[in-house]
C-alpha cells in the first residue's frame, strides 16, 4: 500500500513539473508544424502562384516589332518599320495597335500611320479558354484555402486523440506495472505456503503463469506505447515527446451532446463537406465546358472596329466563322457525358456524406450512453470499497487482496477517463463535421 502511495506520488510530480504543459499548448505548436499543415500551406501558396500567372499572362500585351530592310536605288533610300501591341481579354475580346513608320534618306522625309483594331465576339462572352482556366485557378485556390482551414482543424482533432491515448496508455502501464509487483508478492506467499505444505504445485503453477501474463501484458504495452510516440513525432513533426498535465473532462459535455445529438442532419449540412463541395465545383466545371462545346458547334459571329489614319478613318465590320471539318455532334456528346458523371457523383457523394454522419451521430451516442454504465458501475465500486474498508478493520482482508482492490479501482478510473475521452472527441468531430467551429475550453478544463 506504501509503494503505491509513495509511487502515485511520484508520477503525480512528474506530470505536474515545470516542463509539463496544457494541451492547448502542445496543439498549437502542432498546428504550426505538423508537416500535414505545411504541405496544405504550400498548395495554397502554389494555387496562388497560379492564378497571379494566368492573370498577368492575360493582361500581358503582345508586342512585336518588325523592320524593312534598307532599300538603294539610284534616287533614294528608303526604310520603314512596324511596332504593334495587342491584347486578348477572357471575355473574346481582342485589341490591336500599330503604327508603321517609313523614312527616305534622299528627300529626307519621314512618314507614320497609326491604326486600330478591336474584335468582339457577340456569343459567349465568357466561355473562352482563358475565361475557362482562370475560373478553375481561382476555384482551386478557393479549394487549397479551404482545405488548409479543413486541414488544421483535422490535425488539431488528430494530434488532440492521439495524446488523449497516449495518457490512457501511459497510466495503463504504470497499472499494469502494479499488478506485476502484486503477482510476485502473491508468487512469493505461495512458494511459503508451498514449502510449508499448504499449497500445492498446481497452485505454485498458476502463480508463475499469473506473474508471467502479467508480465508479457506490461511488456507488450510498452511496446506499443513506443511505437504510438515514434508515430507520433512522425505524424506531427516534433522533435520530441512533450510532457503535459492530463485534462480533465467538463460536466457540461454531457448536455453539449445531448445538444448536438438531437440536431437533424439536413441536405445544407451535407453540403459543407469538403468531398460534397468539390463534386459541386466539378459539375460546375463540366457545366461551363458543355456550353462552351455548344457555343462552339453554332457558328461564331463577331464584330470588329477599325481605325486608321491615313484611309477612311474609322470602320466597323461582321465576320462569321465556324470550323466545319470538325465533329461538333461527338464533342457535345462528351460533354454532355461528363456533366452527367458529375451530377451522379455529386449525388452519390453527398449519400456517402449523409451515411457517415449517421454512423459519427451514432458513434457520439454510444460515448455518451456508455456515461450511465460508468455512472453505476462506480456506485458499485463505491460499495465495495466500503466493504472491504470494513473487512480490513476487522482483519479479514489480507494486504494483497486489498491492494488488488485498488488496482481494480484504478483500473476502473482510467476506463472511465478513457471513455470521457472518447466523449470528447466524438463530440468534437461531430461537431466538425456540421462545419460548427469548436474549442478544446469547450469541453476540458486545463
Amino acid at each position: 500500500m506504501k509503494r503505491l502511495f509513495f509511487a502515485a506520488i511520484l508520477v503525480t510530480l512528474y506530470v505536474v513539473s515545470a516542463q509539463a504543459q496544457s494541451i492547448s499548448e502542445i496543439i498549437q505548436q502542432i498546428a504550426q508544424r505538423a508537416p500535414a499543415i505545411l504541405q496544405a500551406q504550400d498548395n495554397a501558396a502554389a494555387a496562388e502562384r497560379e492564378l497571379k500567372l494566368v492573370r498577368q499572362s492575360v493582361w500581358m500585351p503582345q508586342l512585336t516589332v518588325s523592320a524593312m530592310p534598307i532599300g538603294f536605288s539610284r534616287s533614294s533610300t528608303q526604310g520603314s518599320a512596324t511596332l504593334s501591341l495587342g491584347l486578348s481579354l477572357p471575355t473574346g475580346t481582342t485589341v490591336r495597335f500599330s503604327y508603321t513608320g517609313s523614312m527616305s534618306y534622299a528627300n529626307g522625309s519621314f512618314r507614320g500611320s497609326l491604326s486600330g483594331e478591336v474584335s468582339q465576339p457577340l456569343l459567349g462572352f465568357s466561355l473562352t479558354d482563358t475565361a475557362i482556366e482562370l475560373d478553375r485557378r481561382q476555384v482551386a485556390l478557393d479549394e487549397a484555402t479551404q482545405t488548409l482551414s479543413e486541414t488544421q482543424r483535422q490535425v488539431i482533432l488528430n494530434a488532440l486523440s492521439d495524446l488523449l491515448d497516449l495518457t490512457i496508455a501511459q497510466e495503463s502501464i504504470e497499472i499494469a506495472q502494479a499488478r506485476v509487483d502484486l503477482n510476485r508478492k502473491l508468487l512469493d506467499v505461495v512458494r511459503s505456503k508451498a514449502q510449508s505444505g499448504q499449497a500445492g504445485q498446481t497452485d505454485l503453477l498458476a502463480a508463475q503463469i499469473e506473474l508471467r501474463q502479467s508480465e508479457l501484458n506490461l511488456a507488450k504495452l510498452q511496446r506499443d506505447f513506443a511505437l504510438a510516440q515514434e508515430r507520433f513525432l512522425m505524424t506531427y513533426g516534433v522533435e520530441k515527446m512533450p510532457t503535459w498535465r492530463a485534462p480533465t473532462v467538463k460536466e457540461e459535455l454531457k448536455s453539449l451532446a445531448e445538444v448536438l445529438l438531437h440536431l437533424e442532419i439536413t441536405p445544407e449540412v451535407i453540403t459543407k463537406d469538403a468531398r460534397v463541395r468539390r463534386a459541386a465545383q466539378q459539375i460546375a466545371e463540366a457545366e461551363r465546358l458543355l456550353g462552351k462545346a455548344q457555343q462552339e458547334a453554332l457558328p461564331q459571329v463577331g464584330v470588329t472596329l477599325t481605325y486608321d489614319d491615313q484611309s477612311a478613318g474609322w470602320g466597323i465590320g461582321l465576320s462569321v466563322r465556324h470550323s466545319f471539318l470538325t465533329d461538333h455532334a461527338l464533342k457535345l456528346e462528351e460533354a454532355q457525358r461528363a456533366f452527367d458523371i458529375a451530377q451522379q457523383t455529386l449525388r452519390a457523394t453527398r449519400e456517402t456524406v449523409r451515411l457517415e454522419l449517421l454512423a459519427q451521430r451514432n458513434a457520439l451516442y454510444e460515448a455518451y450512453s456508455q456515461l450511465d454504465v460508468l455512472a453505476l458501475r462506480g456506485e458499485l465500486i463505491a460499495l465495495h470499497q466500503a466493504m472491504k474498508e470494513q473487512q480490513r478493520e476487522r482483519g479479514l482482508l489480507s494486504p494483497t487482496d486489498w491492494e488488488e482492490f485498488l488496482i481494480e479501482k484504478r483500473e476502473f478510473e482510467n476506463e472511465r477517463r478513457a471513455a470521457l475521452y472518447k466523449l470528447a472527441i466524438a463530440y468534437l468531430r461531430y461537431k466538425n463535421s456540421w462545419g460548427l467551429s469548436f474549442s478544446l475550453k469547450e469541453v476540458f478544463d486545463e
